[in-house]
C-alpha cells in the first residue's frame, strides 16, 4: 500500500520588538519558553514523524539578544522590580500588562491567578504579596506543558502564591535558560534527520511588495496608490541573502527551503530565490488555483516546478482547510474528535488523489499543511500537547499514511515531472492578495512614510557607513506585522505598540541622516480613534429601536471582523455581533460581510442561566433545547443582517423586573470553508440592564 505523504511546516516568527536596550513587548520571550522549545521536544516520543521548522532570523536573532546581550523586555524589567519599589503608574501597568493572555487557558485554570484577575477587575489594588504573585503568575503561565514538568518550574505550580523577590528572580532566570536551549534542540533533531528546517527573509517583508508595491493591484483592481510608491526590489534580494545567512552562521548548513513571509509570492521573488540556490518555497493553495485558472482542488497536492529560463524552484501550495483546522477549529473539539477527523480528512485525501491522478500519483503527490507554530496553542486546552500527541501517535500508526520533509518530496521528483509553471499569479496566503497589508488606508500611510524614508536614504548613498546605518534601521520597518496591524481588520490590546515601534524607526533614519522628522511621524499614522473590540450596553433598546443596530441608542457590540483577523475572512461573514435588551426581551444582532449562501449557518447557544441553541440560515429558523421552553414571545428580522429576540420568561423565571439578571451565550457560523465560534474563548456574560 502507498502512503499519503504529508508535510508539516511550523512557521515560528516574532517581529523584532528592540527599542534601545529593550524589547518593547514579551512575546519572543513568552512563546519561546511556551512552544519554540515544547512544539519539536515533543518529535523526541515519535521517531517516526518527520517535520519542518521554518525560523525567521529577526526571531533568533531576539533569542540570542535575550540570552547573550542581556536585553530584556518591559515585562521583565516590571517583573524583577519589588513591589515597593514600583510607582503609581508602573503599578497600573502591570495591573493593565499583565492579564494580557487567553484568559480560560492561561488565567482561569490556576486559582490564585483567577483570584488576582477578578480583584483587579473589580477595580481593586493589590497589595504587595498580591503583586509579587502577580509578577510570579504572569511570567509561569506561558510555561510550556513539556517544560514545566522540570523541576525548577513544578515548584511553582504547586507552591502556588506567597511567592518571593528571589523566587521570582530565579524563575525568569529559568526561562531564560530555556531560551538557550531552541537552538541546540533543533539542530539535535536535524541531525537525527527527523526535522528540517527552513528559513524566510530576514524581518518577515513582504517581498512582493517591496520589489514593487504597485502589484497589489492585480489581486485589488480598485485598489488606489499615492505617490511615492515604494520599488526597492534589491532590498527584497538583502532580506533574503542577509537571513539566508544568518541562518547559516548559526545552524553552520545552507537551508534549502524558504518560506516567504505570509506566503507572499510573486515571479519576481520566485526568481531571487532561484538565483539564492533555494530549492523550494511554499504559499497557499488559492494562488496556485489563480495561476492555473482552476478550481480542482486535487492539483494543490502536486508540487510545482517554477521555471524561467535557468531559474529553477519547487513550489509546494498547502491545504488552507486542514492547515486552518488547526490554527483556528480544533481548539474548540474534543481531542479524539478532532484528531479522528484531520486523520480522516487525509484518508479522503488519499482515496481522491488514487481516484482521480491513479496510484501511482502518490509517488510525488503530498499534502503541505503550513500554519503558525506559535499563536494557535494558546487557545487549545494544555496548549495543544494532547491534540499534537494523539495526533502523531495516530498517523504514525496509519500505514496509510506517512510524513516526510519537503526536502524528501523534492528529491523523490522524477526528471520527467510535468506539473511545470512558468509565472506565479502574486498574493499572500490570505486570500490570494495583499489587502491585509496595503488595503486600507492606514496602511498606505504607512507605506507611503516607509518609501520617503527609503527614498531619503537614496540620497546619502556615496557615504557608505551612514547608508549601511540607515539601511539597517529601514530592514525592521519594511517587516510585515507593522502593516498587519494598522486598520481595522486586526485587533489586539497591544496594537499601539506597532505603530509606535514602526515610527520610531522611522524617525531613526531622519535623525541618523540629519534631517527633520517629518510632523506625520510625531503622531500615530491614519485615524487615531481607538477601536474597542467588546463594548457592553448602556440602556435598553426601546421597542422602536430594535433594528437600528447602533451602540449610540444603547446596543453593545462585539467587532467580529477584527476579533477573528483576516487570517479567518475567508470563511467569515459576520462581522458585528450586537446584544442588548428591551425591558421584556433579550436581543442579539448580526451584521453581515456579504450576502448570506444556502450553505452559510448562524448558531447562537445560551449556556446560562438555560441551554438553548438558536439556528439561522438564509431561509430557515429553529431552535433546540435539551429541556422544556415555552417561547412565549420571540422577534426575528432578516434583511442586510439579522436581529433575533427571547422574551425574558422563557429564559428566566417570571418576575417584574429583568435588570441585573446574568446571562452566558457565544455565536458560531458554519460554511463549507470552516466554522467560526465568537467569542474565539469562552462566551458573552451579559448583564441585563
Amino acid at each position: 500500500m502507498k502512503p499519503l505523504r504529508i508535510c508539516f511546516l511550523w512557521h515560528q516568527h516574532q517581529p523584532y520588538y528592540r527599542k534601545e536596550d529593550k524589547f518593547i513587548l514579551p512575546w519572543v520571550r513568552f512563546h519561546a519558553i511556551k512552544d519554540y522549545l515544547d512544539l519539536p521536544s515533543i518529535l523526541f516520543e515519535f521517531p517516526e514523524i518527520k517535520q519542518t521548522f521554518n525560523i525567521v532570523p529577526s526571531l533568533l536573532l531576539q533569542i540570542f539578544e535575550y540570552t547573550k546581550s542581556g536585553v530584556i523586555d518591559r515585562v521583565q524589567e516590571l517583573s524583577l522590580r519589588q513591589p515597593s519599589d514600583l510607582n503609581d503608574e508602573e503599578k497600573n501597568e502591570i495591573e493593565k500588562q499583565f492579564f494580557v493572555c487567553n484568559f480560560q487557558n492561561l488565567i482561569a485554570p490556576y486559582p490564585r491567578y483567577l483570584e488576582l484577575y477578578n480583584k483587579v477587575s473589580f477595580g481593586n489594588k493589590l497589595n504587595e504579596q498580591e503583586l509579587i504573585d502577580l509578577q510570579v503568575w504572569y511570567n509561569l503561565a506561558w510555561t510550556g506543558q513539556i517544560t514545566r514538568k522540570r523541576p525548577q518550574f513544578k515548584r511553582y505550580f504547586s507552591k502556588g502564591k506567597g511567592f518571593t523577590q528571589k523566587e521570582k528572580e530565579l524563575l525568569l532566570e529559568s526561562q531564560l535558560n530555556v531560551l538557550k536551549e531552541i537552538v541546540p534542540t533543533m539542530k539535535q533533531l536535524y541531525e537525527l534527520d527527523q526535522v528540517e528546517l527552513s528559513v524566510s527573509p530576514f524581518f518577515h517583508p513582504i517581498l512582493p511588495l517591496l520589489c514593487d508595491a504597485t502589484i497589489a493591484k492585480i489581486g485589488l483592481p480598485n485598489l488606489e496608490l499615492n505617490e511615492p510608491i515604494f520599488k526597492f526590489p534589491e532590498d527584497a534580494v538583502a532580506q533574503v541573502v542577509n537571513g539566508k545567512k544568518f541562518f547559516q552562521d548559526v545552524f553552520g548548513f545552507e537551508p534549502k527551503g524558504v518560506w516567504p513571509s505570509e506566503g507572499s509570492l510573486s515571479s519576481k521573488v520566485l526568481d531571487i530565490f532561484a538565483d539564492e540556490k533555494f530549492e523550494w518555497t511554499a504559499t497557499d493553495s488559492k494562488l496556485l488555483y489563480q495561476t492555473l485558472n482552476s478550481s480542482n482542488s486535487g492539483l494543490q497536492y502536486f508540487p510545482y516546478i517554477y521555471q524561467n529560463g535557468d531559474r529553477r524552484i519547487v513550489v509546494f501550495f498547502r491545504d488552507s482547510f486542514l492547515s486552518d483546522a488547526i490554527g483556528f477549529n480544533y481548539q474548540n473539539w474534543k481531542t479524539e474528535d478532532a484528531v479522528f477527523d484531520f486523520v480522516n480528512r487525509l484518508k479522503m485525501i488519499r482515496t481522491s488523489i488514487i481516484g482521480n491522478f491513479g496510484e501511482d500519483a502518490l509517488d510525488f503527490a503530498c499534502v503541505p499543511i503550513i500554519l503558525d507554530g506559535e499563536n494557535c496553542w494558546e487557545y487549545y486546552k494544555d496548549n495543544g500537547l494532547p491534540f499534537l500527541l494523539m495526533l502523531y501517535k495516530t498517523i504514525s500508526s496509519e500505514t496509510c499514511l506517512r510524513t516526510f520533509t519537503f526536502s524528501e518530496i523534492v528529491n523523490s521528483l522524477p526528471r520527467d515531472y510535468t506539473y511545470v509553471i512558468q509565472e506565479i499569479f502574486p498574493g499572500s496566503w490570505i486570500n490570494a492578495n495583499f489587502y491585509t497589508w496595503i488595503g486600507q488606508p492606514q496602511k498606505q500611510i504607512a507605506w507611503n512614510q516607509l518609501a520617503k524614508a527609503r527614498y531619503l536614504i537614496e540620497q546619502h548613498k556615496e557615504n557608505n557607513e551612514l547608508y549601511a546605518k540607515a539601511m539597517d534601521y529601514a530592514f525592521v520597518a519594511e517587516g510585515s506585522d507593522w502593516f498587519w496591524w494598522y486598520g481595522d481588520d486586526n485587533i489586539a490590546p497591544n496594537k499601539t505598540d506597532f505603530d509606535k515601534l514602526f515610527r520610531w524607526y522611522l524617525t531613526k533614519i531622519y535623525q541618523l541622516l540629519g534631517v527633520d522628522v517629518p510632523f506625520e511621524l510625531q503622531e500615530p499614522l491614519g485615524e487615531t480613534n481607538h477601536l474597542y473590540l467588546l463594548t457592553f450596553p448602556t440602556k435598553t433598546i426601546t421597542e422602536s429601536n430594535i433594528r437600528t443596530l447602533s451602540t449610540e441608542i444603547g446596543w453593545g457590540l462585539y467587532y467580529a471582523k477584527s476579533a477573528i483577523g483576516t487570517m479567518h475572512s475567508n470563511k467569515a461573514f459576520i462581522s458585528e455581533i450586537y446584544f442588548g435588551n428591551t425591558k421584556k426581551m433579550f436581543l442579539i444582532g448580526l451584521k453581515i460581510l456579504r450576502e448570506i449562501q444556502e450553505t452559510d449557518k448562524v448558531f447562537v447557544y445560551l449556556t446560562q442561566p438555560k441551554e438553548l441553541k438558536l439556528q439561522l440560515t438564509s431561509n430557515e429558523f429553529a431552535f433546540f433545547s435539551p429541556t422544556p421552553i415555552d417561547l412565549r414571545n420571540f422577534y426575528f428580522a432578516f434583511g442586510e443582517y439579522f436581529v433575533l429576540g427571547i422574551d425574558f420568561s422563557s429564559i428566566f423565571s417570571i418576575k417584574d423586573n429583568y435588570s441585573g439578571s446574568i446571562l452566558e451565550f457565544f455565536v458560531k457560523t458554519e460554511n463549507e470553508l470552516g466554522e467560526m465560534i465568537y467569542p474565539m474563548e469562552g462566551t458573552f456574560t451579559y448583564i441585563v440592564v
